[in-house]
């Protein structure tokens, strides 16, 4: 499970490099509120699993 969540972080600071990219503010910010909710979600199973 380890691996999956360390996949999972890669993988949004991925698609935060990807976003960094776009043009439009707006869709910038709800993507990066979007990113912050899913590490938070991480953070929150790395602790149950402790």
């Amino acid at each position: 499970m380890k691996i999956t969540l360390a996949n999972a972080e890669a993988a949004l600071d991925e698609v935060q490099r990807d976003t960094d990219k776009l043009h439009s503010q707006e869709l910038r910010k709800a993507i990066a509120e979007h990113i912050e909710t899913q590490r938070e979600a991480i953070k929150a199973l790395r602790k149950k699993l402790h």
